[in-house]
């Protein structure tokens, strides 16, 4: 995917979370926002946001699939984070460097 469309779904997503003015979001009303965008772009948009900028964290709550904004990505949105969300918008390390390695 070219980065000039992964940037302009990334935008979009931010657009979201302004006109909503939450700092969380399902991911079913981002998918539901754009007909211009494949899903599995968006997928990607997210990744993106998560593992290379750090700016949300996808996760599931009560069967949900949520997009929650981290304090960084909040700040870049404009958006209050509220007392309710804090901790939920925590960025998790990497499994990776949670696991012990694996013995051969």
């Amino acid at each position: 995917m070219e980065r000039r469309s992964l940037e302009l779904i990334e935008r979009q997503i931010f657009s979201l979370f302004q006109k909503r003015n939450s700092p969380r979001i399902l991911t079913r009303e981002v998918f539901d926002s754009s007909s211009e965008f494949a899903n599995a772009d968006i997928v990607r948009a997210f990744e993106d946001l998560e593992k290379k900028w750090r700016l949300v964290i996808r996760y599931t709550r009560d069967g949900n699939d949520w997009l929650s904004l981290t304090p960084a990505g909040a700040s870049y949105a404009g958006v209050s984070m509220g007392d309710e969300h804090a901790e939920a918008a925590l960025p998790h390390p990497p499994k990776s460097s949670t696991s012990p390695p694996e013995a051969f």
